[in-house]
């Protein structure tokens, strides 16, 4: 097999020249943009527009040309793109002797420190990790991930459980104001303070603000139903009766009765039943059951056991077959309502309290002016979806495309996504202006859901500097097809400010947005940015998540940890074995390789940043 042609010299010496042009080029066309930008930053947004010129026009076989020559491919040099750059260049005319050796430490181009790399000026890496050190703090060890968790509820009871996650390595504490309330926050605050205190370690502060919420609203109750069902073997054949445990109001069952069905029930005459007696009646399905007493307890407990499965609601009534005791179910609370969608079905979203039928009520009606037809909706993490079909101000008629043949259940409060709309809907809330007064006081630093224009960000910024806390870090929250296509102009207006900034890569909300196909590609375009930027980034959402809820690992995400390694912190979300996941988190991040493997595919957010910068020619 022949060895491929390297490209010719001369179109590989123009190339590079040209795209040095290019980088330098968007400089100039960036300027007021550059201006802009706070003096801490400036140096990082400059980098941050090379790094978009380069990979808007760079060609795509100009690595593998570069490597033909034994030279830097330009891959793996996002942090300090220009420098690089110029050093190839210098070392190429080297090779085709058009110049002095890199050597003689002559470049065509030296760069102060404002091009990261010249002889006064730190180089990219440096500069992340200072910007690491002012949005986490000083981490443990240089060039480890710091380890975000989520606390739970229980830890604002539990100061003990605090303690443990940091001696375990937690470096990060995340409050997520989704959730609970200023009473509860202010008591994980005050454990966590403790537990400082305790264990000597630092750890600081992140409160997730809420956004807003674009979910289906609350569909209307329907009867609860309690389902009795006997265990089966592996063929289906019931392997004992099931027992179900009748309690009167006011009685406590025993312990040992722990593993029965729960009833509640109001129970008369039942006094002579004797082990043996049966009840009957029919279940919630129509279907004739009989329900057989195993014990009959003197605080009004009546323990039975069925053959068959039943399904109990309010009001079923059971009956001795000879005699007058009798069992009526108790009134059970009513559960939210749910739809059943199949493919094909329509259905209209409207703002009104749920109607029944083929509406179905959402929490934001405010997007609907931002929708076109033929734009897709998600519901559910993505589990259900649907296509525009038409639009009015009250209403969104859909067509059902994804969801199980026989029906998929949608219930109350779930996700609702629309990946294909440019939704101008503002990222603070209300409710995220009125906690920021709790926020303002005791966090280190803010993670900000569904940042998606610049205004989102002027607006934080305006808010928490009317509270005098314009220092404060904010963390910006990439889960938005939007975010994702305008990270690199929410960066730069980001930069706009002294402030600590840093990214997070909400992956779970990426993927339902972008396609789960896209999530790896896209994660890693993710973290290529934040290190043009020198901005720290989070590797969030379902890490060691089996872990953390049930004790044991999967490969996969043991996998998925040691590539979130590559980011400047890890984020736990919370689970009954979340303290052994954070010792387990930071063994694999300690061992994993901190660089980025070579990279050489097309990049989708440089090319949907807008900017004067034309195509140079490609290389042969």
């Amino acid at each position: 097999m022949n060895a491929p042609t390297p490209a010719p010299s001369h179109w590989l010496l123009d190339t590079l020249q040209s795209l040095r042009s290019t980088l330098e080029r968007i400089e100039v066309e960036e300027a007021a943009c550059l201006e802009a930008i706070h003096p801490d930053y400036r140096a990082s947004a400059r980098n941050l527009l090379h790094f978009i010129a380069f990979h808007r026009h760079a060609h795509p076989d100009l690595p593998k040309a570069l490597r033909q020559r034994g030279l830097c491919a330009l891959t793996d040099c996002d942090a300090h793109l220009l420098s690089n750059l110029e050093a190839v260049i210098t070392a190429l005319k080297a090779l085709e002797g058009l110049g002095p050796s890199p050597a003689s430490g002559q470049q065509d181009h030296p760069r102060g420190p404002s091009g990261l790399g010249g002889p006064s000026g730190l180089g990219g890496p440096d500069v992340l990790q200072q910007h690491c050190d002012r949005l986490f703090g000083a981490l443990a060890a240089a060039g480890v991930a710091g380890i975000m968790v989520t606390l739970p509820a229980e830890a604002a009871e539990r100061p003990a459980l605090v303690a443990d996650l940091l001696e375990a390595g937690m470096t990060i504490a995340r409050i997520n104001c989704a959730h609970d309330d200023p009473v509860v926050w202010g008591r994980m605050v005050e454990a966590l303070s403790q537990a400082r205190l305790t264990t000597g370690r630092p750890c600081a502060i992140a409160m997730d603000l809420a956004g807003p919420k674009l979910r289906t609203g609350q569909l209307a109750l329907q009867p609860a139903v309690i389902r009795a069902r006997p265990p089966r073997d592996r063929m289906g054949r019931p392997t004992q009766p099931v027992r179900i445990l009748a309690v009167q109001p006011g009685a406590a069952p025993r312990p040992q009765d722990s593993e029965a069905v729960l009833l509640p029930a109001r129970l008369s005459k039942v006094k002579r039943l004797k082990q043996g007696d049966r009840l009957q009646g029919r279940d919630a399905s129509g279907r004739r059951r009989t329900l057989s007493v195993v014990r009959r307890g003197p605080d009004g407990v009546l323990l039975l056991q069925a053959d068959k499965t039943c399904h109990f609601t309010s009001g079923l009534v059971f009956r001795q077959r000879h005699g007058k005791a009798r069992l009526v179910v108790g009134p059970l609370a009513p559960v939210s309502g749910e739809r059943l969608l199949r493919p094909g079905d329509a259905i209209r979203l409207t703002p009104e309290p749920d109607q029944g039928g083929g509406t179905l009520p959402c929490t934001l009606p405010e997007v609907f002016g931002d929708l076109r037809l033929g734009e897709r909706v998600l519901f559910d993490d993505g589990r259900i979806g649907g296509v525009i079909r038409g639009l009015s101000d009250r209403e969104v008629r859909l067509a059902i495309t994804v969801a199980q043949a026989r029906g998929s259940r949608l219930r109350s409060d779930k996700g609702i996504n629309f990946p294909d709309s440019d939704l101008r809907t503002p990222a603070l809330t209300a409710k995220d202006i009125e906690d920021l007064a709790f926020v303002t006081q005791h966090a280190d630093m803010i993670s900000y859901s569904f940042v998606h224009r610049d205004s989102d960000i002027q607006t934080l910024r305006q808010c928490l500097e009317d509270r005098g806390r314009g220092e404060l870090a904010v963390v910006l929250k990439i889960e938005t097809r939007q975010a994702f296509l305008n990270l690199p102009r929410l960066l730069l207006a980001a930069m706009g400010h002294g402030a600590p900034v840093g990214v997070m890569i909400a992956r779970g909300d990426l993927a339902i947005e972008c396609g789960w196909e896209a999530l790896a590609p896209i994660q890693e375009e993710i973290l290529r940015i934040c290190a043009a930027a020198h901005v720290p980034c989070i590797w969030a959402t379902e890490v060691l998540d089996t872990l953390a809820q049930h004790g044991h690992p999967t490969r996969a995400e043991i996998t998925d940890a040691a590539m979130g390694g590559r980011a400047d912190a890890v984020m736990l979300n919370k689970g009954p074995n979340i303290t052994a996941t954070v010792k387990v988190l930071e063994a694999i991040v300690a061992r994993s390789a901190s660089d980025r493997s070579d990279r050489s595919k097309p990049l989708i957010t440089c090319l949907e940043f807008r900017s004067n910068c034309e195509p140079d020619d490609p290389m042969p």
